[in-house]
């Protein structure tokens, strides 16, 4: 049997301890042209090396202590910034209390709470308001249609449902058919202005570290969505995992977040990790480049959320702007080019630290950032994190480096089963579904995905999804969807359907069929209306000869 490497955060390939410390990394300051380009960068760095105390963090056994310390240690500090209101923290403290107790009115604790709202100052006191409260949450797309959002209530069945305005009749909908009250909270609901009399007190409810906290969907490698769900330790493990890949200073960041709150990265980036420093935080309900890097200048923003390829390819087409301040860029959820994470640090003198992470595992792998991070890998294992590389054979062994298998994980934040399944890990190593292999050195390349699954602007989408909401048209009998390059998101669906030429079935039909029954970026860029699909001798759809014809029809 062939040699295998595992290569975990606390030992390098000769077996040295290498992440025994607080941070993992030693920071090589003073590393040339590269580091020089970023003042702010290089004295933050410099801090990390110095064993800096405004990089150390209480430890939490839950996620609700960690909120209200925070809110009693800087309660006049501007907590968040949506468009033009913002709260400090003790207004913040005083909108989740008064939530609570509107959520306490309906649900006893430990009660499940479904959150379906867009990024907004409503979201983040809604999380920590049904937290504080004592419910286990989770946590809904705010694009959803109500057929999505059924779903996933099947999955994981609300107690209530706390939506905005802009999606109470979809979200109320999808309430009424799982029987559970729903909660306006903003415009038209209860309004954060009508809560902020209520003093900043944290509600007394006992919350322990094996309380249930949270409820995160994801199709995993499969399409079908499942529910990740995490106790407050294991939520408190993630958010320090964050803090460990990326290190802020207490009391002195200003975190921007484009991602939605419904994803795993948006709902650290853009809710936890910002309490967790005690900083501010400023909220971008939908991305659009010239208001982001406006705003990077208007707020001095230090740590951006970044995300997938597509949201730095639109802040390097966007108007320059001030971001002498920014110092820490993460990026994930999607293939980087070079072309883009050179041009990205010859703009700002910074590197887009790359990742790998998931909704089972939260953050996996991070580049360094002593400046010797490797463009083109998603960076080292972080502590408590072992990688193998497995073949893709079925054999179960375990490949040597620079060998092409399925990742597997094993850690104490990686899940074993998913909400209501039998496990899926086997001696704790779960299979990602990622294909992908190991460097000499330990860092981690993804270089394709097992399954047909799309990564559309960071967004997992399935193809057998979209086929099946296209399948829902009686004329249509058969449909396919392959994936098709896009400079913007990385890739996008491309569908085809079988229908007759009688049916009257066209695109446009069909857009809008999909349009009604899935949210945005699930939406296929064209679908392509034939009298059969093209099958393999198998009789399964042969997408390789699909995928050349999306190539012809796009060029």
């Amino acid at each position: 049997m062939t040699k295998f490497v595992v290569f975990s955060a606390t030992t390098d390939p000769g077996g040295v301890s290498k992440m025994g410390s607080t941070f993992p990394y030693s920071v090589a300051v003073g590393n040339g042209a590269q580091m020089q380009k970023s003042k702010a960068r290089f004295e933050i760095l410099r801090r990390i090396e110095d064993g800096d105390p405004v990089f150390s963090r209480k430890d939490y056994a839950d996620v609700v202590t960690m909120f209200w310390d925070t809110v009693e240690a800087c309660p006049d500090q501007i907590a968040l910034v949506d468009g033009d209101r913002r709260l400090s923290y003790a207004q913040f403290g005083a909108a989740v209390a008064g939530l609570a107790g509107r959520i306490g009115e309906k649900v006893t604790p430990s009660a499940r709470v479904a959150i379906c709202m867009s990024n907004s100052i409503e979201a983040n006191v809604a999380i920590f308001a049904a937290l504080s409260a004592g419910a286990e949450i989770s946590i809904v797309n705010a694009g959803y249609t109500s057929r999505e959002i059924d779903t996933l209530f099947n999955i994981a069945p609300p107690e209530l449902v706390l939506a905005g305005q802009s999606n109470s009749e979809v979200a109320g909908a999808s309430a009424r058919n799982a029987e559970a009250p729903l909660i306006i909270v903003g415009e038209g609901g209860v309004s954060i202005d009508a809560l902020l009399d209520t003093p900043p007190t944290r509600p007394d409810v006992e919350i322990m570290g094996a309380s249930p906290c949270i409820i995160m969907f994801t199709g995993g490698s499969t399409g079908a969505p499942k529910g990740v769900q995490r106790d407050h330790r294991s939520e408190m493990s993630v958010i320090k995992a964050m803090h460990t890949a990326w290190p802020t200073r207490l009391q002195e960041e200003v975190w921007l977040n484009v991602a939605p709150v419904s994803h795993v990265w948006g709902i650290h980036m853009g809710c936890f990790n910002p309490v967790y420093g005690r900083s501010c935080l400023i909220i971008v309900p939908r991305f659009h480049p010239d208001l982001v890097a406006g705003l990077m200048e208007k707020y001095r923003v230090s740590v951006f959320s970044g995300g997938p390829a597509a949201i730095y390819q639109g802040l390097l087409a966007a108007p320059d702007t001030d971001m002498s301040a920014l110092w820490l860029c993460p990026g994930g959820g999607s293939v980087f080019s070079r072309q883009t994470l050179s041009r990205w640090e010859a703009k700002t003198g910074l590197p887009i630290l790359e990742a790998f992470g998931m909704t089972e595992g939260g953050p996996l792998t991070a580049q360094p950032l002593d400046g010797t991070h490797q463009y083109g890998t998603a960076g080292l294992p972080l502590p408590g994190i072992e990688v193998a590389i497995v073949a893709l054979d079925g054999s179960g062994e375990r490949l040597s480096a620079n060998e092409n298998g399925e990742i597997f994980l094993r850690g104490e934040r990686v899940i074993d089963r998913y909400m209501g399944l039998p496990p899926v890990a086997e001696d704790g190593w779960l299979p990602t579904g990622d294909i992908g292999f190991l460097t000499p050195d330990g860092f981690l390349t993804v270089v394709d995905r097992k399954k047909d699954m799309l990564i559309v602007g960071g967004f997992n989408v399935y193809p057998s999804e979209i086929e099946e909401v296209l399948s829902l048209v009686p004329e249509v009998s058969d449909a396919a969807v392959v994936s098709v390059p896009d400079i913007r998101k990385g890739e996008a669906p491309f569908a085809f359907v079988a229908a007759s030429p009688q049916s009257g079935v066209d695109e446009k039909f069909l857009m809008e069929h999909c349009a009604k029954n899935m949210t945005k970026y699930k939406i296929p860029r064209n679908i392509v209306v034939l009298d059969e699909i093209p099958k393999t001798p198998a009789r399964k759809p042969d997408k390789k000869r699909l995928k050349e014809m999306a190539k012809e029809l796009l060029e």
